[in-house]
């Protein structure tokens, strides 16, 4: 049997291992699990994807809009503008 070392940071450590436990698995048995299903589907049984909240266009238009909501500039949009909003960009 082998043995795999990694490096992860001490709060994603000890999340993951709360959740494992919470699942009735140490966290050994956890990463066992995602390589076996790894080696099983032959790709990750998950689809890892970008979320878009995280863009510098979002995080730019959300600066903007705590910048506006400090200076008391709150404007006020119904949903459906909202919408014809997004489907713009």
């Amino acid at each position: 049997m082998a043995n795999l070392q990694i490096r992860i940071d001490d709060e994603l450590k000890n999340k993951a291992q709360q959740i494992a436990s919470a699942m009735g698995m140490d966290l050994t048995t956890a990463v066992r699990v995602f390589l076996k299903q790894l080696v099983h589907e032959r790709a990750f049984p998950f689809r890892p994807d970008v979320d878009p909240f995280y863009s510098p266009e979002n995080q730019k238009i959300l600066k903007e809009s705590i910048d506006q909501l400090g200076k008391g500039q709150v404007i006020s949009k119904t949903i459906n503008e909202l919408v014809d909003k997004k489907n713009e960009l």
